[in-house]
Protein backbone atom coordinates (compact mmCIF):
# COMPACT_ATOMS: atom_id res chain seq x y z
CA UNK A 1 0.00 0.00 0.00
CA UNK A 2 1.19 3.40 -0.74
CA UNK A 3 1.63 5.97 2.05
CA UNK A 4 -2.13 7.51 2.23
CA UNK A 5 -0.69 11.29 1.74
CA UNK A 6 0.31 9.78 -1.68
CA UNK A 7 -2.56 7.54 -2.37
CA UNK A 8 -3.42 8.95 -5.43
CA UNK A 9 -6.57 6.88 -6.08
CA UNK A 10 -8.70 4.19 -3.87
CA UNK A 11 -8.96 0.79 -5.56
CA UNK A 12 -12.50 1.02 -5.63
CA UNK A 13 -12.04 4.86 -7.21
CA UNK A 14 -9.98 3.32 -10.06
CA UNK A 15 -12.36 0.57 -10.92
CA UNK A 16 -15.19 2.27 -10.60
CA UNK A 17 -14.29 5.37 -12.51
CA UNK A 18 -12.46 3.15 -15.23
CA UNK A 19 -15.80 1.17 -16.11
CA UNK A 20 -17.82 4.61 -16.12
CA UNK A 21 -15.26 6.95 -18.53
CA UNK A 22 -14.66 3.66 -21.13
CA UNK A 23 -18.52 3.06 -21.03
CA UNK A 24 -19.40 6.93 -21.76
CA UNK A 25 -16.53 6.94 -25.15
CA UNK A 26 -17.80 4.03 -26.12
CA UNK A 27 -21.45 5.30 -25.93
CA UNK A 28 -20.87 8.75 -27.70
CA UNK A 29 -17.39 7.84 -29.78
CA UNK A 30 -17.14 4.28 -30.50
CA UNK A 31 -14.68 4.52 -33.36
CA UNK A 32 -13.41 8.17 -33.65
CA UNK A 33 -10.78 10.27 -31.30
CA UNK A 34 -13.00 11.29 -28.44
CA UNK A 35 -13.70 14.99 -28.75
CA UNK A 36 -15.19 16.32 -25.17
CA UNK A 37 -16.78 18.92 -26.86
CA UNK A 38 -19.06 16.75 -28.99
CA UNK A 39 -20.06 14.43 -25.83
CA UNK A 40 -21.04 17.96 -23.82
CA UNK A 41 -23.37 19.12 -26.46
CA UNK A 42 -25.24 15.34 -27.15
CA UNK A 43 -25.99 15.23 -22.97
CA UNK A 44 -27.42 19.39 -23.46
CA UNK A 45 -24.14 20.96 -21.46
CA UNK A 46 -23.06 23.93 -22.83
CA UNK A 47 -19.31 25.85 -22.54
CA UNK A 48 -17.32 28.97 -23.56
CA UNK A 49 -13.99 29.78 -23.76
CA UNK A 50 -13.22 32.61 -22.20
CA UNK A 51 -10.27 34.91 -20.43
CA UNK A 52 -10.64 34.96 -16.70
CA UNK A 53 -7.65 35.87 -15.16
CA UNK A 54 -3.96 33.07 -15.43
CA UNK A 55 -4.42 33.01 -11.49
CA UNK A 56 -8.24 32.14 -11.79
CA UNK A 57 -9.10 28.24 -12.92
CA UNK A 58 -8.11 26.36 -15.37
CA UNK A 59 -11.91 24.75 -15.94
CA UNK A 60 -15.54 25.19 -14.13
CA UNK A 61 -18.72 23.53 -14.26
CA UNK A 62 -21.55 25.68 -13.40
CA UNK A 63 -25.24 24.66 -12.09
CA UNK A 64 -27.60 26.93 -12.30
CA UNK A 65 -31.81 26.83 -13.30
CA UNK A 66 -31.20 23.29 -13.69
CA UNK A 67 -28.94 23.59 -16.39
CA UNK A 68 -25.10 23.26 -16.71
CA UNK A 69 -22.17 25.03 -18.04
CA UNK A 70 -18.54 24.14 -18.69
CA UNK A 71 -15.74 27.31 -18.83
CA UNK A 72 -12.95 26.72 -20.06
CA UNK A 73 -9.84 29.54 -19.01
CA UNK A 74 -8.04 30.65 -22.26
CA UNK A 75 -5.51 32.26 -20.02
CA UNK A 76 -4.34 29.24 -18.83
CA UNK A 77 -4.04 26.97 -22.03
CA UNK A 78 -1.63 27.63 -24.99
CA UNK A 79 -4.79 27.25 -27.17
CA UNK A 80 -8.71 25.63 -27.13
CA UNK A 81 -6.93 22.35 -29.19
CA UNK A 82 -4.21 21.55 -27.03
CA UNK A 83 -4.25 18.55 -25.46
CA UNK A 84 -4.29 20.04 -22.11
CA UNK A 85 -7.20 22.07 -22.86
CA UNK A 86 -8.92 18.91 -24.12
CA UNK A 87 -8.01 17.22 -20.62
CA UNK A 88 -9.31 20.26 -18.90
CA UNK A 89 -12.84 19.99 -20.30
CA UNK A 90 -12.88 15.76 -19.84
CA UNK A 91 -12.33 16.82 -15.67
CA UNK A 92 -15.02 19.21 -15.99
CA UNK A 93 -17.27 16.47 -17.59
CA UNK A 94 -15.98 14.02 -15.22
CA UNK A 95 -17.30 16.31 -12.92
CA UNK A 96 -20.66 15.91 -14.32
CA UNK A 97 -21.18 12.49 -14.82
CA UNK A 98 -19.46 11.23 -11.68
CA UNK A 99 -22.35 10.90 -9.95
CA UNK A 100 -21.39 12.11 -6.60
CA UNK A 101 -19.90 15.44 -7.63
CA UNK A 102 -22.65 16.09 -10.00
CA UNK A 103 -25.13 15.71 -7.09
CA UNK A 104 -23.34 17.85 -4.88
CA UNK A 105 -23.60 20.74 -7.72
CA UNK A 106 -27.34 20.12 -7.84
CA UNK A 107 -27.56 20.81 -4.60
CA UNK A 108 -26.83 24.04 -4.36
CA UNK A 109 -23.08 24.52 -5.16
CA UNK A 110 -23.27 27.34 -7.97
CA UNK A 111 -19.90 26.01 -9.24
CA UNK A 112 -16.74 23.82 -9.46
CA UNK A 113 -13.55 25.80 -9.95
CA UNK A 114 -11.11 23.07 -11.01
CA UNK A 115 -6.87 23.19 -11.55
CA UNK A 116 -5.89 20.12 -13.49
CA UNK A 117 -3.36 17.75 -14.39
CA UNK A 118 -3.09 15.59 -11.41
CA UNK A 119 -1.79 18.76 -8.97
CA UNK A 120 -3.94 18.52 -5.89
CA UNK A 121 -4.19 16.14 -3.40
CA UNK A 122 -8.30 16.82 -3.09
CA UNK A 123 -9.47 13.59 -3.96
CA UNK A 124 -12.56 14.89 -6.05
CA UNK A 125 -9.70 16.79 -8.47
CA UNK A 126 -8.56 13.46 -8.61
CA UNK A 127 -11.30 11.85 -9.23
CA UNK A 128 -12.01 14.16 -12.27
CA UNK A 129 -8.56 14.31 -13.49
CA UNK A 130 -8.52 10.25 -13.72
CA UNK A 131 -12.19 10.36 -15.51
CA UNK A 132 -10.66 12.79 -18.14
CA UNK A 133 -7.33 9.85 -18.56
CA UNK A 134 -10.10 7.07 -18.73
CA UNK A 135 -12.34 9.01 -20.87
CA UNK A 136 -9.66 10.35 -23.80
CA UNK A 137 -7.63 7.06 -23.42
CA UNK A 138 -10.18 3.88 -23.75
CA UNK A 139 -8.84 0.57 -22.30
CA UNK A 140 -9.65 -1.24 -25.00
CA UNK A 141 -8.05 1.13 -27.48
CA UNK A 142 -5.25 1.81 -25.52
CA UNK A 143 -4.62 -2.56 -25.27
CA UNK A 144 -5.32 -2.62 -29.10
CA UNK A 145 -2.92 -0.32 -29.85
CA UNK A 146 -0.01 -1.66 -27.40
CA UNK A 147 -0.66 -5.02 -28.66
CA UNK A 148 2.27 -6.96 -28.98
CA UNK A 149 4.89 -4.54 -28.60
CA UNK A 150 7.87 -4.69 -26.40
CA UNK A 151 7.36 -1.70 -23.46
CA UNK A 152 9.90 0.89 -23.78
CA UNK A 153 9.64 4.75 -23.04
CA UNK A 154 8.30 5.45 -26.60
CA UNK A 155 5.42 3.91 -26.46
CA UNK A 156 4.15 6.55 -23.59
CA UNK A 157 4.87 9.10 -25.98
CA UNK A 158 3.19 7.60 -29.01
CA UNK A 159 -0.04 6.95 -27.23
CA UNK A 160 -0.18 10.64 -25.83
CA UNK A 161 0.49 11.87 -29.40
CA UNK A 162 -1.80 9.47 -30.78
CA UNK A 163 -4.86 10.09 -28.39
CA UNK A 164 -3.75 13.80 -27.90
CA UNK A 165 -3.23 13.56 -24.12
CA UNK A 166 -0.41 14.65 -22.08
CA UNK A 167 2.31 12.60 -21.37
CA UNK A 168 2.04 12.96 -17.27
CA UNK A 169 -1.58 11.72 -18.01
CA UNK A 170 -1.12 9.06 -20.50
CA UNK A 171 1.80 7.34 -18.43
CA UNK A 172 -0.65 7.14 -15.46
CA UNK A 173 -3.22 5.55 -17.53
CA UNK A 174 -0.45 3.55 -18.99
CA UNK A 175 0.13 2.81 -15.52
CA UNK A 176 -3.45 1.80 -14.38
CA UNK A 177 -3.98 -0.55 -17.01
CA UNK A 178 -0.96 -2.40 -16.39
CA UNK A 179 0.24 -3.82 -19.49
CA UNK A 180 3.53 -3.41 -18.10
CA UNK A 181 4.65 -2.88 -14.88
CA UNK A 182 5.53 0.46 -14.39
CA UNK A 183 6.40 3.17 -11.89
CA UNK A 184 5.09 7.16 -12.57
CA UNK A 185 6.92 9.22 -10.17
CA UNK A 186 5.95 13.16 -9.97
CA UNK A 187 7.95 15.79 -8.51
CA UNK A 188 8.31 19.44 -7.99
CA UNK A 189 11.27 21.29 -6.90
CA UNK A 190 13.45 18.04 -6.01
CA UNK A 191 10.32 17.37 -3.85
CA UNK A 192 7.84 14.28 -4.56
CA UNK A 193 4.47 15.49 -4.91
CA UNK A 194 2.83 11.77 -5.61
CA UNK A 195 3.80 8.16 -7.44
CA UNK A 196 1.67 5.58 -8.29
CA UNK A 197 2.57 2.12 -9.52
CA UNK A 198 1.02 -0.99 -12.02
CA UNK A 199 -0.30 -3.43 -9.48
CA UNK A 200 2.23 -5.62 -10.25
CA UNK A 201 5.69 -3.42 -10.28
CA UNK A 202 7.69 -5.54 -7.51
CA UNK A 203 8.19 -2.48 -4.64
CA UNK A 204 5.40 -0.74 -3.52
CA UNK A 205 7.65 2.03 -0.92
CA UNK A 206 10.21 4.55 -2.13
CA UNK A 207 13.24 4.98 -0.46
CA UNK A 208 13.12 6.03 3.22
CA UNK A 209 9.38 6.96 2.96
CA UNK A 210 10.90 10.68 2.50
CA UNK A 211 9.71 13.53 0.45
CA UNK A 212 12.84 14.62 -1.63
CA UNK A 213 13.88 12.49 -4.13
CA UNK A 214 17.07 10.05 -3.90
CA UNK A 215 19.95 11.60 -4.85
CA UNK A 216 21.45 8.27 -6.89
CA UNK A 217 18.39 8.59 -9.75
CA UNK A 218 17.85 10.56 -12.84
CA UNK A 219 15.46 12.84 -11.19
CA UNK A 220 17.49 13.37 -7.99
CA UNK A 221 20.68 14.37 -10.19
CA UNK A 222 18.80 16.58 -12.75
CA UNK A 223 17.38 18.84 -9.26
CA UNK A 224 20.70 18.71 -8.23
CA UNK A 225 23.06 19.31 -11.13
CA UNK A 226 20.88 20.88 -13.74
CA UNK A 227 20.87 18.55 -16.37
CA UNK A 228 19.97 15.10 -17.36
CA UNK A 229 19.62 12.32 -20.43
CA UNK A 230 17.67 12.50 -22.81
CA UNK A 231 17.95 8.38 -22.93
CA UNK A 232 17.02 5.68 -20.28
CA UNK A 233 19.62 5.15 -18.05
CA UNK A 234 20.01 2.61 -15.61
CA UNK A 235 19.33 2.59 -11.94
CA UNK A 236 19.24 0.02 -9.27
CA UNK A 237 16.58 -1.06 -7.07
CA UNK A 238 18.30 0.07 -3.81
CA UNK A 239 18.80 3.96 -5.84
CA UNK A 240 14.79 4.05 -5.79
CA UNK A 241 12.82 1.54 -3.48
CA UNK A 242 12.72 0.65 0.11
CA UNK A 243 12.48 -2.61 1.98
CA UNK A 244 14.97 -4.25 -0.44
CA UNK A 245 15.76 -7.79 0.24
CA UNK A 246 19.45 -9.20 -0.08
CA UNK A 247 18.42 -10.62 -3.22
CA UNK A 248 17.06 -7.85 -4.65
CA UNK A 249 19.75 -5.67 -4.45
CA UNK A 250 20.87 -6.41 -7.41
CA UNK A 251 17.63 -5.98 -9.34
CA UNK A 252 18.12 -3.35 -12.37
CA UNK A 253 15.92 -0.87 -13.67
CA UNK A 254 15.69 1.60 -16.03
CA UNK A 255 14.95 5.39 -15.49
CA UNK A 256 13.80 8.19 -17.80
CA UNK A 257 12.19 11.25 -17.43
CA UNK A 258 10.24 14.09 -18.85
CA UNK A 259 11.76 17.80 -17.71
CA UNK A 260 9.83 21.27 -17.76
CA UNK A 261 11.51 23.70 -15.52
CA UNK A 262 10.86 22.70 -11.88
CA UNK A 263 8.66 20.21 -12.65
CA UNK A 264 9.99 16.18 -13.38
CA UNK A 265 8.00 12.94 -14.19
CA UNK A 266 10.18 9.84 -14.26
CA UNK A 267 9.05 6.60 -15.48
CA UNK A 268 10.54 3.80 -13.45
CA UNK A 269 10.64 -0.14 -15.12
CA UNK A 270 12.68 -3.27 -14.65
CA UNK A 271 15.61 -3.79 -17.15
Amino acid sequence: MLKKEYEFLTEFDRVSINELASGIADIYSPNNRIEPELIAEKVGITYSYGNYGINSFDGMLEHRSGRFHIYINKDRHDNIYSDRARFTFAHELGHYFIDEHRTALESGISSHCSFTGFKTKDRVERQADYFASCLLLPEERVKSYCKRKKFNFSIIEELSKKFSVSFSATSLRFSAIGMHPILVVYSYKNNISWYWSSQDFPFKYLLHGKDKLPVDTVAGEYFLKGFYPKTSEQVWAMDWFDYVKKGDIERKFKEQCKIHRDHCLSIIWED
